[in-house]
């Protein structure tokens, strides 16, 4: 009801009321249906919203039987799946995020006994060994409108034997194409059919001089595996787990492809960033510390010329040195807290001992490394001007970059820009020197007790001394006759 429908009898005080309640009772419906969405209590909350997502973008189970049909794969259906490839990138991240949790886990046990219910409007996840991975080549048409060249197909062997086919807008970049591998694998995705699917095919364009020569040092080419797959997927990536300490975790190394060196935090680091954050919540410090090791030297880490970033992204690395700065940052993103299990983390500047080296023209003796952790202890001193000696172990995330503090007055310049090493951590150990209460009360008991030692020698000597003195007395005594007779 609209206000100009309300009767003119009423009184405006009436009117307001009946507003009131109309719009306190809307809004705890708007309320209750965002809670639901955001928080559903049952995988069917999750499920209600990937069908209308679907349903809406015409991608749901009755649309994609295009893909179902018995002919070979052709245009039309990889212009199809282009379509639910884009529209699954674009979800919203929480719908998406509720989705991937509620999604079925899938292995060969289930797809003998229910393999026509995996084609259905509900995420599926298989984990296992991705064995191959290679280019699906896609027509000029088709990359105008994907504004891609290719995607990436990448089969998967699940732990129980079955065997998935993987379509993808990026599968981990350090995995070679057109090989045979044996990589821990795992992905999340929607259904599209029962065993058909695309087989890319090895480019038969002849290499140039260049590309000849560059091949020599390349292994051959194998074709696609020959074996059919059970179920075809189509997923937003394929998440990769080597056997490392952080892989070990749960970490997943292909979001390390998107993280870009020389720059501060930018959104293509986030992902990896918080997924760190999570692995490190579900491990101890103790770990940690054993997997990194005593302090390491950082000179190749800082050295440009060395690249170490490049062969070493998610090593463990302990760094020990005297902190200056620790900020409190907080997390207000809702999902990421929930994904790693607090709301906020500490930003350290540790400096760190080195020989001596020339940064900038300047010649100094210790190097900043920037250490991201979860926690600090809770008498340790924060802010913006402390000097407290810390010890972290933690994992390596790329190359940060940071403005070198001018004083006032000065313009800020080009090369005032440093990088450094970016560490992700769960705890800083701190190691406070003695305070001077400490070093007093220290001093206190040390000549407390010089003096009671110096107390007791006194006592001591007197005791002999009285002792002698009677000694001496009893024997005078022994030596006077018995009796003394007076003249």
């Amino acid at each position: 009801m609209s206000a100009s429908s309300i009767p003119q009898t009423f009184s405006w005080p009436t009117k307001g009321l009946l507003l009131a309640v109309a719009g306190s009772f809307l809004g705890l419906l708007i309320a209750q249906a965002t809670t639901a969405l955001a928080q559903p209590e049952e995988a069917g909350a999750a499920d209600t919203s990937l069908v209308e997502y679907l349903s809406t973008w015409k991608i749901d189970v009755d649309s994609r039987q295009i893909l179902v049909e018995p002919t070979p794969w052709n245009a039309a259906k990889q212009q199809f799946v282009l379509r639910v490839m884009a529209r699954l990138a674009n979800a919203p991240g929480a719908l998406a995020a509720q989705w991937n949790v509620h999604a079925l886990e899938i292995d060969s046990n289930q797809k003998n006994a229910a393999e026509e219910q995996q084609v259905q409007d509900r995420f599926v996840r298989i984990s296992g060994r991705a064995i191959f991975v290679a280019p699906q080549v896609l027509s000029k048409e088709q990359a105008e409108i994907a504004d891609r060249k290719q995607i990436d197909v990448v089969r998967i062997v699940g732990d129980n034997g079955l065997i998935v086919d993987v379509l993808t807008d990026r599968a981990p970049k350090t995995w070679p194409r057109w090989q045979a591998i044996d990589e821990p694998a795992a992905a999340t995705g929607l259904p599209l059919s029962l065993g058909d699917g695309p087989q890319p095919v090895a480019s038969t364009e002849k290499p140039g001089q260049a590309d000849q020569q560059a091949d020599k040092a390349k292994p051959e080419q194998a074709n696609w595996p020959s074996g059919p797959h059970s179920l075809l997927i189509a997923a937003r990536r394929v998440s990769w787990f080597p056997s490392t300490p952080l892989g070990s975790l749960g970490m997943d190394y292909g979001l390390f492809d998107t993280v870009v060196d020389g720059q501060k935090l930018v959104s293509g680091d986030t992902e990896a960033f918080y997924a760190v954050l999570a692995a490190l919540g579900r491990t101890t410090q103790t770990g940690i510390e054993l997997a990194a090791g005593p302090p390491a030297d950082i000179v190749p880490m800082i050295d440009p010329s060395q690249d170490w970033f490049v062969n070493h992204r998610g090593d463990p690395v302990t760094v020990d040195g005297v902190a200056l700065r620790a900020t409190r940052i907080e997390i207000d993103d809702p999902l990421r807290r929930k994904e790693i299990g607090t709301d906020h983390y500490w930003e350290l500047f540790v400096f760190v001992n080195t020989a001596l080296i020339k940064v900038n023209d300047r010649l100094q003796e210790n190097y900043p490394i920037v250490c991201c952790v979860r926690s600090l202890p809770k008498e340790m001193p924060t802010g913006e001007n402390i000097n407290e000696h810390v010890r972290v172990s933690g994992f390596a995330l790329k190359r940060y970059e940071y403005l070198i503090a001018k004083p006032a007055g000065e313009d800020q310049k080009k090369n005032d820009r440093q990088e450094t090493p970016l560490l992700i951590g769960k705890r800083a150990v701190w190691l406070p020197d003695p305070s001077a209460a400490e070093a007093g009360s220290t001093l206190g008991w040390i000549f407390t007790g010089i003096a009671g030692f110096i107390g007791l020698m006194l006592l001591a000597g007197t005791w002999v001394i009285s002792r002698d003195a009677r000694k001496q007395a009893k024997l005078a005594r022994s030596q006077l006759p018995d009796r003394v007779q007076l003249p």
